[in-house]
C-alpha cells in the first residue's frame, strides 16, 4: 500500500515531460517491486510461522483430550472389571481378615501371574495393600516406590468417602517421582463387606498405541530425566527416513517489524539450502498432559515432518522472484495492475481462508488461482487445511461418540452439545440452557464448584436413569475452561437389576420356609428317636423280669419235692410273681402306647414330606420363570441364568431328599405295626402269666393233694416264661429297628436343612453382588 501511494503521488505531481513521466515511473515502478518483493517475502515467512504455530496450539488440546479419553474412559473400563476380580480373590480376602502381612504380599506377588498379566492385557507395575483407614500394609514384589496414597490430598479424599461411595472403584492418574505417567485403580477387599483396599498399579501408556498415526506426527512421552517411556509414530516408514536423513526442527517466530528484512534474507537462503540438500523439516511442540486434578501427570512431545510445506513456500519464494523479474521487464504498468488485480486480492483471499481454518473450517473454498506463484501458495494452503481438518478427526469422534456429551464453559454458559446430546434433548446450545437435563439445584450447584471435578453418578430422572460423568476441561496452562458433562441412558439396565433383586427377594423367601419346615422335621425325628430309645429300655425291662420268672419257675420245679415243708415259701413267690407280671402288664400298655405315638409321628411326618414336596415344586417353577426372565434380559440376565440353574438343582436334591424320607417313614410305619403287633402279643402272654399266678395263689392250700398237679403247672409256667422271653426279644429288636429308622430320618431331616441354608446362603451373595454391580 506504500508503494500504492507512492505510485500515486508521482502520476498526480509528475513534469509534463514525457521523459521526466518515465523516469519518475521508473523509479516508482522500482521501489513498488522493492517494495512488493520485500512484501511477498514478508507474507511468506508470515504465512508460514503463522501456519505453524496454528498447528502447535492446537495440539495441546487434542493430545490432552484424546489422553483423557483413552485413559480416564477407555482404559479405565477395561482393566475395572479384571482388578475387582483380583480384589475378591478369596485368598486375598483371607489374608486381610487375618492381618497376615507376609500373606498379603504373597498374593500381592500372585497378581504378575494372573492370565490377563501374563497375555498382556495388563501391565502391572505395583500392587498395594491398605487397611480401612487407607494406611499401607504390604506392597508386592515390584514395590515402585511410590503410590497415589503418597499425595495427602487424595488419601483425605479416599478415607473420608462416604460408605457407599468406598465400595465404588476409585481411578488415579499420577506420575511417579522420577516423572513416569502411572494408572492407579482403588478398589475394596472383600466385596460388599469391604475388610481393606487393594491399589493396582498400572502402565496405560500402551492404551495410547496408534495416537500418532490419528494427530499425524511423532508423539513422545518423556519422564524427569528426558528418557523416552512411550513413542507413537506417525509410520514405520517415518521411523527408516529419521534414522537415514539428519533432521532440524522448527520453532514459529514471526517477524516483528520491517526491519527484520536481513535475518529473513539470510532464513531465505538457508531454507533454499535445506531444500536443495534434501533436510527434513520438523514443528516440534512440547505437551503438558494433566491428571484431571490439576496436576501435571506427563510431559509429551509431538513432532511433525512439513518439510512438504517448507518445500512449497521456498519455491513460492523463488517463482515470486521469478515473476517480478518478468513484471519488471514487461514494464511496471503490468506489475501493478497485476499486483492489484491479481496478488494482493488473493493474498486477502488466502488470508482470510487461514483464519477460518485457525476457526476449525476444513472446508474453506479457496480463490483460482493460475499455475504461477500464487498456485503454489495455494498449494501450501491446501496443505495446511489438511493437516488441520486431520487435527478436526478427533473432534468429530466426538461429535459421533453415542455418548452424550456437553461442554458448560466457566460461566455456566453451554457452549456445545454433540449429535446424540442434540437428539436427546431436542434443541442445540443456543436453544438448550440452566438445568437442561432437570437433575435440580443441588446438582447444578456440586457442578458448578471445579473442587467437585471429576465425577460421576447415577441419576434418576422423569425419562428414567442416567449414568453421568462430569469432569473440568483445562488447557495447557492448566486454566479451567469448562466442564465436560457426558451421560448415557441407563433406564434398561437399572430396570432390570430392581426386577431381579425382587425376584431374589421372593427366592430368599421360599428358601427361608423351606429351612423352617427342615427343621420342623428334624425336631420330629428328634422326638422318633427318642421314643424308640423309650421302646429298647422298657422291652429291655421286661425282658430281665421274664428271665428272673423263667428263674423262679425252674426253683420251684426243683423244689417241688420239698413243696409240704416249703408252702409259705412257695405263697410268697407266687405273690411276688403276680407282682412282677402286674409291672410287666403295665410296661406292656405303656410300650403300646408309645408304638400308637409313634404311628401318629410317622403320619405328621408323611404330611411333612408332601408340604415340602410342594415346596420344591414351587420352586422349581419360581427358577424356571427366572430362567425365562433372565433369557429375556439378555447379556445383563446371563448371571441371573446361573443362580436360577442353581435353584433348579437345589430344588430337585430337595425332591429327592424329601421321597428318601417318605421311604424311610413307610418302612419305619411298617416297623412300627411289627412291634405294635407283637407288643399286643407280649401283653396277652403277660395276662396269661398273671392268671396262672392267681390260679398258683388260689391252689396254695390244695398242694399237698396236688403236688402232681403243681408239677405240671410248674412246667407249663417255665415254657410261657421262654415264650414270654422271646416275644420281649422280637419286641426288643423291632424297637432297635424303630430308633435306626429315626436316625435315619434324622440324617435326612439335617441334610434337608443343609440344603435350604446353603440356597438362602446363595440367595443372599447373589443379591450383595446385584448392590455392587
Amino acid at each position: 500500500m506504500t508503494g500504492d501511494k507512492a505510485a500515486k503521488t508521482a502520476i498526480t505531481g509528475g513534469a509534463t515531460s514525457l521523459l521526466t513521466l518515465r523516469r519518475i515511473l521508473l523509479v516508482t515502478g522500482l521501489l513498488v517491486s522493492g517494495a512488493v518483493t520485500w512484501m511477498l517475502l514478508w507474507t511468506g515467512d508470515t504465512y508460514r510461522n503463522f501456519a505453524i504455530e496454528t498447528l502447535n496450539n492446537s495440539v495441546s488440546g487434542t493430545v490432552n483430550f484424546f489422553v483423557g479419553s483413552r485413559i480416564a474412559t477407555d482404559y479405565a473400563d477395561k482393566i475395572t472389571p479384571i482388578a475387582n476380580e483380583w480384589s475378591r480373590l478369596g485368598s486375598l480376602v483371607k489374608s486381610y481378615q487375618e492381618n497376615d502381612q507376609t500373606r498379603m504380599k504373597a498374593e500381592l506377588d500372585i497378581l504378575s501371574n494372573a492370565r490377563e498379566v501374563v497375555q498382556g492385557d495388563v501391565n502391572l507395575l505395583d500392587a498395594v495393600a491398605y487397611d480401612q483407614e487407607f494406611n499401607q500394609l504390604a506392597t508386592s514384589e515390584a514395590n515402585l516406590g511410590a503410590s497415589v496414597t503418597d499425595d495427602p490430598e487424595v488419601k483425605a479424599f479416599l478415607a473420608n468417602r462416604e460408605k457407599a461411595e468406598a465400595r465404588k472403584p476409585a481411578s488415579f492418574m499420577w506420575a511417579t517421582p522420577d516423572g513416569r505417567p502411572v494408572f492407579s485403580l482403588i478398589l475394596p477387599v472383600g466385596g460388599f463387606r469391604a475388610v481393606g483396599f487393594l491399589e493396582v498399579i498400572t502402565d496405560p501408556l500402551p492404551q495410547l498405541e496408534g495416537i500418532g498415526k490419528v494427530l499425524g506426527g511423532n508423539f513422545q512421552i518423556l519422564d524427569n530425566s528426558g528418557t523416552v517411556l512411550f513413542e507413537s509414530l506417525e509410520s514405520p516408514e517415518m521411523a527408516q527416513a529419521e534414522a537415514q536423513a539428519p533432521s532440524t526442527e522448527d520453532a514459529p517466530a514471526p517477524a516483528d517489524d520491517a526491519g527484520d528484512a536481513a535475518p529473513e534474507a539470510a532464513n531465505e537462503a538457508s531454507d533454499m539450502a535445506a531444500a536443495e540438500s534434501g533436510e527434513t523439516h520438523r514443528a516440534a511442540v512440547s505437551v503438558t498432559i494433566d491428571d484431571g486434578r490439576g496436576g501435571v501427570w506427563a510431559e509429551a512431545r509431538f513432532d511433525r515432518d512439513i518439510s512438504d510445506f517448507y518445500e512449497q513456500t521456498n519455491s513460492l519464494r523463488l517463482l515470486s522472484i521469478e515473476l517480478l523479474v518478468g513484471v519488471l521487464l514487461a514494464g511496471w504498468i503490468v506489475g501493478w495492475i497485476l499486483l492489484r488485480t491479481t496478488v494482493l486480492r488473493n493474498l486477502r483471499a488466502f488470508a482470510r481462508a487461514m483464519t477460518s481454518i485457525s476457526n476449525g473450517d476444513t472446508n474453506v473454498n479457496l480463490p483460482d488461482v493460475g499455475n504461477d506463484e500464487i498456485g503454489e501458495m495455494k498449494k501450501a494452503l491446501i496443505a495446511l487445511r489438511e493437516s488441520v481438518r486431520q487435527a478436526m478427526i478427533l473432534q468429530n469422534m466426538v461429535e459421533n461418540t453415542p455418548t452424550m456429551t456437553a461442554m458448560i464453559l466457566a460461566d455456566g454458559k453451554l457452549s456445545y452439545l454433540n449429535a446424540s446430546a442434540q437428539d436427546y434433548l431436542g434443541g442445540t446450545p443456543q436453544t438448550v440452557s440452566g438445568d437442561f437435563l432437570n437433575l435440580g439445584s443441588d446438582f447444578q450447584a456440586k457442578l458448578a464448584n471445579p473442587n467437585n471435578l471429576p465425577f460421576s453418578e447415577i441419576i434418576q430422572t422423569e425419562r428414567g436413569y442416567l449414568d453421568i460423568l462430569a469432569a473440568p476441561v483445562r488447557d495447557k496452562d492448566n486454566v479451567l475452561l469448562g466442564t465436560m458433562l457426558a451421560w448415557n441412558d441407563v433406564t434398561e439396565r437399572e430396570e432390570s437389576k430392581i426386577a431381579v433383586t425382587e425376584m431374589m427377594a421372593e427366592v430368599a423367601r421360599v428358601a427361608q420356609s423351606v429351612t423352617e419346615q427342615s427343621e420342623g422335621l428334624l425336631s420330629l425325628a428328634n422326638e422318633l428317636t427318642s421314643q424308640s430309645e423309650n421302646t429298647v429300655q422298657q422291652s429291655g425291662s421286661a425282658l430281665d423280669v421274664s428271665r428272673e420268672a423263667a428263674s423262679n419257675t425252674r426253683n420251684v420245679a426243683t423244689a417241688v419235692e420239698e413243696l409240704s415243708s416249703s408252702i409259705a415259701e412257695i405263697n410268697r413267690q407266687a405273690t411276688e410273681a403276680s407282682d412282677v407280671t402286674g409291672r410287666a402288664r403295665e410296661e406292656a400298655e405303656e410300650s403300646q402306647r408309645n408304638i400308637g405315638s409313634l404311628e401318629k409321628a410317622s403320619s405328621e411326618i408323611g404330611s411333612i414330606i408332601d408340604l415340602i414336596n410342594d415346596i420344591a415344586h414351587r420352586t422349581k417353577l419360581l427358577s424356571l420363570n427366572a430362567t425365562i426372565e433372565a433369557e429375556r434380559a439378555g447379556e445383563l440376565g446371563k448371571g441371573f441364568a446361573v443362580v436360577a440353574n442353581e435353584v433348579k438343582s437345589l430344588a430337585d436334591q430337595t425332591a429327592s431328599a424329601t421321597g428318601q424320607i417318605g421311604d424311610l417313614t413307610a418302612a419305619i410305619q411298617q416297623e412300627v405295626q411289627k412291634a405294635a403287633h407283637s407288643i399286643s402279643t407280649v401283653g396277652e402272654v403277660i395276662h396269661q402269666v398273671n392268671d396262672i399266678q392267681s390260679t398258683i395263689t388260689q391252689s396254695v392250700d390244695e398242694q399237698r393233694r396236688a403236688t402232681g398237679e403243681i408239677s405240671e403247672n410248674v412246667q407249663r409256667i417255665a415254657a410261657g416264661a421262654g415264650s414270654m422271653d422271646e416275644m420281649i426279644t422280637f419286641v426288643n429288636d423291632g424297637a432297635q429297628g424303630t430308633g435306626r429308622n429315626a436316625h435315619d430320618l434324622n440324617t435326612a431331616s439335617h441334610n434337608l436343612s443343609e440344603v435350604a441354608r446353603n440356597l438362602s446362603e446363595k440367595m443372599r451373595e447373589f443379591s450383595e453382588r446385584m448392590k455392587l454391580t
